[in-house]
């Protein structure tokens, strides 16, 4: 290859023109000069600029002659945009985020056209760069007749935001964080911008919540939501690590003051009740809380007859009967499990648990099959060469783990089947603890419940890394898994993106994954292979996708059921930050309790330690 050359960093017009650009900011001072229109730099994000906004391009490349015109003219307007933005104070000059909405359907119709040329090309100001690529990670419009959305409720609500509101400020402050997370913009630091704006947004949501009209209004609860996800993607311990928990409880009690009925009258309101609900059941199953007015009240308002609120359902009943079970285990030592009383409250907490259990089972066996996932194909250990060193896998770089590997209709159907995944695993937890309380001091390992829950993680556990590549934008044999990414003409589909391409490693998918790979690592029913290769996921969601949480959650060292349960079978209390389901705070040991005769793996036989998988015995 021939040296071409340093890249010349002068504007696109003065490119076209083989002049040298005197490259000035905002715009060429040549092309001032000349009365041109200065096309804009080359950004030096510029890949994540193309495929983030290739819709807002397209939106630019009709190829009529009325169209072109149009164009023209509004580039022009855009250019005097720029020169009023010169006169403006630097601090105000990446404030404004304009929300930009684009019809998936609409998107999808359009012919492909040619690049625009340099005489008309646009550079997207930095704010409407941020604030698309956050809606095309994260606002999931449903198509359709099935109500698959996610946070589509920021689609009306901004189209009628101010500039200084509390929504206004939380929505740029997340569209900033989560594009300095993946990129740079031109020597800008989003971080500090992102800051800014979330410090503002705290200061008007505060505001908000001490007057009874801006109490009552769906954008302040629409900005608390905001800002549950802004401690997401940033994970800022300045802030505290889980300060969406506490975001989160601000959210409930603003449901409890307007009133669920009141809320649930428009369908804004309505979507914003599913949120809170979904949101409340994170909260809920990741901090071992109960739940806050019982579960029948949630599921009284906003959608309930969907695929995702039907699991949220289950959801929610494992919340309350975990909380039985923890209030049982604390207040009732294992010596008096030889009582009458106290042996038939464990045996009907028992009860509860596989009935619950019985009752998801038939439930997943039930659902239709348009909302069924199919299986694409399957990975070996062959196919994970580049990620083979020394003659063994890294496991935690690969992109797929050996097995199936499966697609879904859209995300949110597969968020609700990896959900009833992750609540079939803690019921099954739930039962093993219930047992060695009752076979105390034996080891609870021999119990039935024991090999029982074995065989449900298991599956469970191999159902939702199928599920991964489907999330993280991945492809099988050259084919992208997502319909409709690379092409077009994306087919039918239940839920697309308000803006952007779809495929690519979107946000909003990965969000999704981060409790369930997080309880496949913790599980102690998970091998040393798939507990490092979820590890290598949610590693790559915090420093890929931009989700920081994911790097918390990966960082903590705990495995259930075995380290919540004490050597006399009772209970022990972990600290909230140590994963799903713990409450208290006592820190957990340094290296959890190992099953008996646990095999060795291929990793294992490379050293003289034996394997910390479990046992795979034959139950």
């Amino acid at each position: 290859m021939v040296y071409g050359g340093k890249p010349s960093r002068g504007c696109r017009t003065c490119l076209a023109r083989r002049i040298k650009c005197d490259e000035g900011k905002p715009t060429c001072q040549r092309c001032a000069k000349s009365r041109r229109i200065c096309a804009g730099y080359r950004p030096e994000f510029e890949v994540v600029h193309r495929d983030q906004t290739s819709s807002t391009v397209r939106r630019l490349q009709r190829t009529d002659d009325r169209h072109q015109r149009n164009q023209l003219h509004h580039h022009h307007q855009h250019h005097q945009h720029h020169q009023q933005r010169q006169r403006q104070p630097p601090s105000t000059r990446h404030r404004s985020i304009i929300f930009v909405q684009e019809d998936p359907e609409a998107s999808s119709k359009r012919p492909r056209a040619l690049s625009p040329p340099p005489e008309v090309a646009l550079t997207i100001p930095l704010a409407h760069r941020a604030s698309c690529y956050f809606a095309s990670n994260f606002v999931l419009l449903p198509l359709g007749s099935a109500p698959h959305g996610f946070m589509e409720y920021l689609v009306p609500l901004m189209k009628e935001q101010a500039q200084g509101t509390a929504l206004y400020h939380a929505f740029n402050a997340c569209a900033f964080a989560l594009l300095g997370n993946r990129s740079t913009a031109d020597g800008v630091d989003l971080s500090q911008l992102s800051l800014k704006e979330h410090t503002l947004a705290l200061a008007q949501t505060h505001k908000a919540l001490g007057s009874p009209t801006l109490l009552r209004a769906d954008s302040t609860l629409a900005a608390v939501l905001l800002l549950t996800l802004y401690e997401n993607i940033t994970a800022r311990k300045e802030s505290g690590m889980l300060a969406w928990r506490t975001h989160i409880d601000g959210a409930v009690n603003i449901v409890k003051t307007r009133g669920r009925d009141e809320l649930c009258q428009t369908p804004t309101g309505k979507v914003l009740f599913n949120s809170v609900r979904h949101h409340l059941i994170s909260r809920t199953l990741s901090s071992g809380a109960p739940v806050p007015f019982g579960s029948d009240w949630w599921m009284s308002g906003g959608n309930t007859d969907t695929l995702f609120s039907r699991c949220q359902r289950f959801a929610l009943a494992y919340g309350e009967v975990r909380a039985d079970v923890d209030r049982f285990l604390v207040a009732t030592p294992s010596s008096r499990s030889h009582e009458p009383e106290p042996l038939a409250q464990q045996r009907r907490l028992l009860r509860r648990v596989h009935d619950l259990d019985r009752d998801l089972l038939h439930w997943l066996a039930s659902v239709p099959e348009s909302f069924r996932f199919r299986t694409v194909g399957t990975v070996t250990e062959a196919d994970l060469g580049p990620h083979a060193r020394g003659g063994f896998v890294r496991y935690d770089e690969a992109d797929a783990f050996p097995g199936r590997v499966d697609v879904y209709p859209d995300f949110v159907t597969a968020m609700a089947w990896n959900v009833a995944r992750v609540i079939r695993m803690l019921l099954a937890a739930l039962a093993v603890r219930l047992a060695a309380w009752a076979h105390a001091p034996a080891d609870y390992r021999a119990a039935p419940e024991h090999g029982r829950a074995h065989r449900v993680s298991q599956a469970a556990i191999s159902d939702i890394i199928a599920s991964v590549p489907y999330h993280l934008g991945g492809s099988l044999n050259g084919k992208p898994l997502v319909p409709g990414a690379g092409s077009g003409r994306p087919p039918e589909r239940l839920s697309g993106f308000v803006c952007g391409q779809e495929g690519g490693s979107k946000a909003l998918p990965a969000q999704f994954l981060i409790w369930s790979l997080t309880c496949v690592k913790n599980c102690d029913f998970a091998t040393e292979e798939q507990r490092a290769w979820a590890k290598g996921r949610l590693r790559f969601i915090a420093d890929d996708v931009g989700l920081k949480y994911a790097r918390i959650v990966n960082e903590a060292n705990i495995r259930f059921p075995s380290m919540l349960i004490g050597p006399d079978g009772g209970m022990i209390r972990l600290s909230p930050l140590y994963g799903p389901g713990h409450g208290g705070q006592t820190k957990p040991p340094a290296t959890p309790p190992r099953p008996a005769n646990a095999p060795r793996t291929p990793e294992s036989l490379a050293s003289s330690n034996p394997s910390p998988s479990p046992g795979r015995e034959d139950c």
